[in-house]
């Protein structure tokens, strides 16, 4: 199987870098036009979990769309399969484009069992520690953590600034992860904290370990899984309860914290299960895309105004 990733209509260039690391860690083209069987990822009518597939043996095209329109009809028409991430949260209902372009390229890639149903997933949700440096790509993991129903992380932030940086760090910080609407409750910790845990599961996006979707996720608050730490920091003390699973990804010299961070928050979702319904209890939602901003007349003059920038004020 070769694997491509394209890009329809993504307009960031931030986004664009991250797509060209996210191809670069699947050993994927980024072509300009699509071959092979085209794979859109995308919520749309009539699509598919990206949970419960074979591992594709052909060639494929994965086409992830602009950041606030999506995949453009025209591209939809043309998909053999339309998948879609599913999320948890009713507020932040989306990833960053280039953390669904990993997702998607992880299970397609690889395939996975279905999400179940359970009737209680929280009491089987792990706690979960980000480790990372860069300001956006912490936001953007955060944003991700929220989509996929977690409602408390830790946050080792090596400068970064998420807590005490300038008020633009932070601002930006805060756009990455859609804070004006995100519930999720961040907490300031180091490594060190698991000395604190029966279980500790350090995710590596490549090396010797169980394959991430064979390590068991499930064990609830006392299990601890890292994301974004070498092996080496872990305390002494903690080694006779640390389990490593591996990613089996591409070794690259740059590894974006929102790419490894996605595809391990999305098994955690996957192997914790979706609730059961309940008589009298409303279904979950399927995830939506942002609404796109209409352009006006040319004469009109229009300010944006980035709902966290109003934060600051």
């Amino acid at each position: 199987m070769t694997l491509a990733l394209l890009a329809d209509g993504v307009e960031n260039p931030a986004n664009l870098l991250r797509l060209d690391d996210a191809a670069r860690l699947f050993h994927a083209s980024r072509p300009a036009d699509p071959s092979g069987r085209l794979i859109a990822v995308e919520n749309a009518l009539g699509a598919t979990e990206i949970y419960g597939r074979r591992p594709i043996r052909e060639d494929v095209t994965l086409v992830v769309g602009n950041e606030r329109r999506g995949i453009s009809r025209g591209i939809l028409a043309r998909a053999d399969e339309t998948v879609v991430i599913p999320t948890v949260s009713r507020s932040v209902k989306t990833l960053n484009v280039a953390a669904a372009a990993a997702v998607a390229a992880w299970y397609v890639s690889r395939g996975s069992r279905p999400q179940g149903q359970v009737a209680n997933p929280e009491a089987r949700r792990p706690t979960v520690l980000i480790i990372g440096d860069d300001h956006i790509e912490i936001g953007s993991t955060l944003r991700s953590a929220a989509a996929f129903g977690f409602r408390d992380v830790l946050l080792d932030d090596r400068g970064a600034g998420w807590f005490d940086g300038s008020s633009s760090i932070r601002r930006e910080a805060y756009a990455a992860a859609r804070r004006h609407k995100n519930p999720l409750r961040v907490h300031r910790r180091t490594l060190d904290v698991a000395s604190d845990f029966e279980e500790i599961v350090l995710a590596l996006p490549w090396g010797d370990g169980t394959p991430l979707h064979r390590q068991r996720l499930t064990r609830g608050r006392r299990q601890l899984l890292i994301i974004g730490a070498r092996l080496d920091e872990l305390p002494e003390s903690s080694r006779d309860r640390l389990r490593v699973a591996t990613m089996s990804l591409e070794p690259v010299d740059h590894v974006p914290l929102r790419l490894t961070a996605s595809i391990l928050l999305a098994e955690v979702a996957r192997q914790v299960g979706r609730r059961m319904p309940e008589r009298g209890r409303p279904a979950p939602r399927r995830p939506a895309y942002e609404t796109g901003i209409s352009l006006g007349d040319r004469d009109e003059v229009v300010i944006l105004v980035e709902p966290a920038e109003l934060l600051s004020y």
